[in-house]
Parts: structure tokens; sequence; C-alpha cells
């Protein structure tokens, strides 16, 4: 395949303080600790449904409830969804996001062989108004795209149709990166598949540079291709030697997509469907820009650092007056088209909380063999950091995460092996402090104590 066409960009440095204000913005392998203000008071939404561990598919009846699959088995009442609302109205009233849905995947309470799934939804759909947020709303989640995306290419790999340590020039063409240099040193064709997934790969993060802000302001209406995003990171060049230090970044699991669709011929939204989501019957989660969900996502807002380099970014003034709710900006005013593009199958995923958490959870229970699965959770000698997947604890237990992060949404997911639980949890407010982490560390803490 021959080298993409880069167009010439002119970026613009507005200063390390404001850079540094996008570092907990958009798709993010863990979760950071930004600023908070105020918002308003959060109202609730929950549901609890069980279902058979080999069908756990759901399906949305109006705005404030979800179904499972429904067994005979009566589900054992336990204060576990009391103590998870005390949590998350705790998360709310400290941080002051406006809502934030969850579902907890677990062991069915009552000892069956069943999974049960805890939905629940609290505070509101806009900042402005009462109107609520509900398990049904579709939220964006990030860079929690980043394992799945991983997974598919570690099938691949155990189909022999990629080589982890194979470089990307042989499935992309040489010259797919001409021009990736440092000191000289042209490191296009010398970057590999392991490093594309693991962020040893040099590249910059664009979420993190004000540049690339300034360059989607001028076309918020125009989607991004894959291509351009790559462009911009090679042209950037990398930030070290590749396969020399860790750095996160979304522009690797870009270039994953692109390998995926080159070896399968197949757009990566459908493999990614039939490979992950429809085995996990996961059917009300999406990956922009090639599909969408029936309704938009909820209303997404920014505040802190964030709001103030948005008022230096020029395409962003015209939306300033009808963005402005309170201490926030509501992001939904602006046309979404490069918001929902420019992540791909590095950040791009919208979904339904109790659907991302089915696929978070088949990462691990069904979609890898035992071989592909460790190497999927072995970190890197660099970080903490597997091949799209964070490896950490959390009360004792063995914890597989991924934090994402997107201008107007803050989420986490994370699966217990040694439990078999699996929580997922997303804001509509970035940044927030305390983080989306902390919560999600707080929910498998109720959790663990009620099993």
């Amino acid at each position: 395949m021959a080298g993409f066409k880069r167009p010439q960009h002119s970026l613009i440095a507005l200063g390390v303080v404001l850079t540094g204000a996008l570092s907990s913005v958009g798709c993010s392998s863990s979760s950071t600790s930004p600023t908070a203000t105020d918002a308003t008071e959060p109202s609730p939404s929950s549901t609890v449904a069980e279902a058979t561990s080999d069908d756990v598919s759901t399906t949305s009846l109006d705005p404030t409830t979800t179904t499972v699959e429904v067994t005979t088995t009566t589900v054992v009442v336990d204060d576990t969804e009391e103590r998870l609302t005390a949590v998350i109205d705790d998360f709310l009233a400290s941080t002051q996001a406006p809502g934030v849905t969850m579902t907890v995947l677990r062991p069915s309470v009552d000892g069956t062989d069943t999974i049960e799934a805890v939905n629940l939804a609290r505070g509101v759909r806009e900042a402005a108004s009462d109107n609520e947020v509900a398990t049904s709303d579709y939220f964006r989640w990030a860079s929690i795209t980043k394992p799945m995306t991983s997974v598919v290419v570690l099938q691949l790999v155990e189909e022999g149709l990629i080589d982890l340590d194979a470089t990307v020039s042989t499935y992309l063409g040489e010259g797919w990166a001409s021009g990736y240099e440092l000191d000289g040193v042209d490191y296009g064709d010398a970057v590999t598949i392991r490093q594309i997934l693991d962020h040893t790969d040099g590249f910059a993060e664009f979420a993190f540079d004000l540049g690339f802000y300034v360059l989607a302001s001028t076309r918020l209406d125009t989607p991004f291709e894959p291509e351009e995003v790559i462009d911009w990171a090679v042209e950037q060049g990398p930030l070290y030697e590749p396969g020399t230090a860790y750095g996160y970044n979304t522009v690797g699991h870009i270039v994953a997509g692109l390998v995926i669709e080159e070896v399968t011929g197949n757009p990566a939204h459908i493999e990614l469907r039939n490979r992950l989501f429809d085995p996990a019957d996961a059917s009300e989660i999406y990956l922009p820009p090639k599909e969408s969900p029936p309704e938009q996502t909820i209303n997404g807002y920014v505040q802190g650092d964030l709001k103030l380099a948005l008022d230096f970014i020029p395409g962003f003034a015209v939306y300033i007056a009808e963005a402005t709710v309170g201490a926030f900006y509501d992001i939904s005013v602006i046309p979404q088209e490069v918001l929902r593009s420019a992540g791909w199958t590095g950040g791009g995923i919208e979904a339904q909380a109790e659907d991302l958490a089915r696929v978070f959870r088949q990462q691990f229970t069904g979609a890898l063999t035992d071989d592909m699965l460790t190497a999927f959770t072995t970190p890197s000698e660099f970080s903490n950091y597997g091949l799209g997947i964070n490896v950490g604890e959390v009360d004792g237990y063995t914890v597989y995460s991924h934090g994402g992060g997107t201008p107007g949404f803050r989420s986490h997911a994370m699966y217990m092996p040694e439990l078999d639980v699996t929580i997922a949890v997303s804001a509509n407010l970035i940044q927030i402090e305390p983080d989306i982490g902390t919560l999600a560390s707080d929910i498998a803490t109720v959790i663990v104590d009620n099993l």
C-alpha cells in the first residue's frame, strides 16, 4: 500500500499550561484527576436483572428500565443497589457531574450459575434540566474501545493472519508511515504490531495536542478519516525510538483498525461486531462513524482547564454563547462529526452501559484462547499496560481495566477475574475530581463486600 497523502497542517502552539489541560481528555488508559465545579441534584433510575452465563443479552423497554433474558430463578434481595446508589450520589455531589450511568455484572447472589446485571442511572441528561439519566441512554466510552480492538487483533494472530512481532508495513505496505523520523532516522517501517497495541510505538497523542484541536475546530462537520489522524502523528515524529519506552496514545489503535481491515477485507466495525459484540449478546454498542446508535448520546459537558482551553480555539468561538451552561460548556451544541470520528478503533465506542459491560467481560471469558489472553494481560517492561489493557489491583484482587475520556464524557471499565465481576461506569462531564476511576473502585468495594 502506498504511503498516505499528508496535507500540510499549520499547528498553533498556545502554551504549556493549556496543553496540559488536555492531558485528561481524549482516550486515556487510566483515570486521572482534574477539577470540578457545580451541577444539578441527582435523581434515580435503576434495575437489577438476572441472566444465564451463556445468554446475557439486554433489551431496553423504556427510558428507565433494562431487562435481560430472565431465568426462573428469583433474585435474592440484598443491599447492593442501595449502597451503590449512595456511592454514586456521593460522587455526583463531590464532582458536580450532571449524571452517571453504571452496570455491574456479577455472579447471582442466589448461588445459581447465572450472571446478574445491576444497572443504575443517577442524575440528569442535561445540566440545566431535570431530564433524568436512564439506563437505556447512550454514552461515549472513548478509549475503552482500545482493548476491544486489541482483542480482535489477537484473534487474528491466533488465526495466523497477523504476527504480533511483524512490522505494520507487513500489512499496510512499506512507506505507510514514511517520514516518521527522529534524529534523522525514519522509523516508519520499523514499528511493529505489538508496539501499536502496548503504546511503545512513539506516537504522539492527538487528544493532548492543542494544535490538533485547532485543526479539528476548522472542520467540525467533516469526519476525520483514519489516515488523516495517522498522517498528523507521523508528521509530529516519534517521541522516542519505537520499542524503547511507553507513551500512551490513540494513534496506534487507529493503525490497528486499518490492519484489521486489510487482513480481513471487512470494515473494522463489522469485525468488532461479528467477533466480539454479537458473541457477548450486546446489540446496543456501536463504532462510529460507519454505524450509530438509534438515538444520540446524552449531552456531554466540559469544565475547568479544558473549558479554558476551548476559549483559545478559534473554531469554537461561535458556539460559546450557546454552549455556556453555568460553569460548563455543553459540547453537544457543536457539530459532532469530528468528535465521533477521530478516535475510531482507538476511542469511538458509543453504547448503553450494560452492553459495554457485556463486551468488556467477553474479552476475558470467551473471546481469546489462553495463550492470547496471557499475551493480552501481560504488561510490557515499561508500564503496567499489556496489549490494550491496564493490569492492577483493587481490594487485593486482580483488576483488568481501561479508562476513557473524550470531550463531554469520562468513563471506566474493569474486570475482576477471580470474582467474575465486571464494572462499567461513565459520567457526562470532563474534567472531574475525584476522577471516574475512584468511583469504579468504590463500586468494586461494594460488590466485593456483598459477594
